[in-house]
C-alpha cells in the first residue's frame, strides 16, 4: 500500500502572509490539526493546532473578543510555521510514511510529487490503515498465536485453521521483541 492510496487530496493550506487569525479559524472549520504553507503549489511550511496554541495566548487574558482577535490578526503564520518540513511522495509505501512520522514525532506528512503538494497523510489516516489491517473493521474473532519464526511452521497454521473451515480476515505477523523471546 501506497501513500497515495490512503492520503487526503482535498487540501485545506495557509499562506506565510495569512495571520494566527485566519489560522486559528480554519482549523475549527474545517475540524483538522494540520494545515500546509503553500506559496503556489510548493510547500513552504506547516502549521499544526499545536502551533497555534503556542502562538496564540488565552483569550481569556483579553478583555473582549475583539482585542484577542486584534492580537492574532497580527501575528503572521510565516512567524509560527514549521520552515523545515518533513514531506513524503504518492509512492511512499504506508509503512515507510508511518515510520518516518513515529521517528520525527510528527503528525502529518505534507505529499509532494515533482515539488507541488499534491495531498496530506495525517495519523488519523495511518491508524485507519492499521485498524483495517487488523481486522478490527470486521465483526470477527480474534485468535492469537505465538509460534517460532521457523520455515513452514507458518504454512502448518494456515493448513489447521483451514482444515477448520474457519475463514481467515486478517494475518499480521510481528517479530518478537527483545526480552520477549521465550527459551
Amino acid at each position: 500500500m501506497r501513500v497515495k492510496d490512503r492520503m487526503r487530496r482535498s487540501l485545506v493550506s495557509l499562506s506565510q502572509s495569512d495571520t494566527l487569525d485566519h489560522a486559528l479559524m480554519t482549523l475549527r472549520r474545517f475540524n483538522i490539526r494540520h494545515l500546509p504553507v503553500v506559496e503556489g503549489d510548493r510547500v513552504v511550511g506547516i502549521v499544526s493546532d499545536r502551533d497555534v496554541k503556542k502562538a496564540a495566548p488565552s483569550p481569556f487574558d483579553y478583555p473582549t473578543v475583539e482585542e484577542f482577535r486584534a492580537f492574532t490578526s497580527a501575528v503572521i503564520v510565516k512567524d509560527i510555521m514549521t520552515k523545515e518540513v518533513v514531506t513524503v511522495s504518492p509512492l511512499t509505501p504506508i509503512e515507510d510514511a508511518a515510520c518516518l512520522m513515529n521517528q520525527k514525532r510528527i503528525g502529518a506528512l505534507p505529499v509532494v510529487q515533482e515539488g507541488l503538494l499534491v495531498g496530506i497523510l495525517t495519523e488519523t489516516d495511518v491508524l485507519g490503515v492499521m485498524t483495517e489491517m487488523m481486522g478490527a473493521t470486521q465483526t470477527a474473532s480474534r485468535i492469537e498465536i505465538e509460534i517460532s519464526a521457523s520455515p513452514g511452521v507458518l504454512t502448518e497454521v494456515i493448513g489447521i485453521v483451514e482444515g477448520q473451515q474457519v475463514e481467515i480476515a486478517s494475518l499480521v505477523t510481528l517479530p518478537a521483541r527483545e526480552g520477549d523471546r521465550k527459551s
